[in-house]
């Protein structure tokens, strides 16, 4: 279960430089097309990128109301904040995993 620890802090701290590139892919739609920060959904991200078919296997095998809410919130704010409470939350549990390990 320690090791498992460590492991996920790792993941989550290596894993920024993928989020880094989906946030700066998701505001190069905002900076490019007639979006603003708060119109822009995550539906809408999806429909217009390579991403529609993971969209609608998604749709079947969750609860549809709730992807319909959580694809209704603002696409940037969703990746920044995903970026930012990931890599942070990585960062705080990695030297509690590796003292837990040492």
């Amino acid at each position: 279960m320690k090791k498992l620890l460590l492991l996920f802090a790792y993941f989550l701290v290596y894993t920024t430089p993928i989020q880094l590139f989906f946030c700066f892919w998701v505001y190069s739609f905002l900076f490019s097309a007639e979006y603003s920060l708060l119109s822009f959904s995550t539906s809408e991200f999806l429909d217009l990128t390579f991403l529609k078919p993971i969209k609608t296997w998604i749709y079947s095998w969750f609860w549809k109301d709730l992807l319909d809410f959580l694809w209704s919130l603002p696409a940037a704010i969703m990746v920044t904040l995903k970026l930012i409470i990931n890599t942070w939350l990585g960062l705080w549990l990695l030297p509690i995993a590796k003292r837990l390990n040492g």
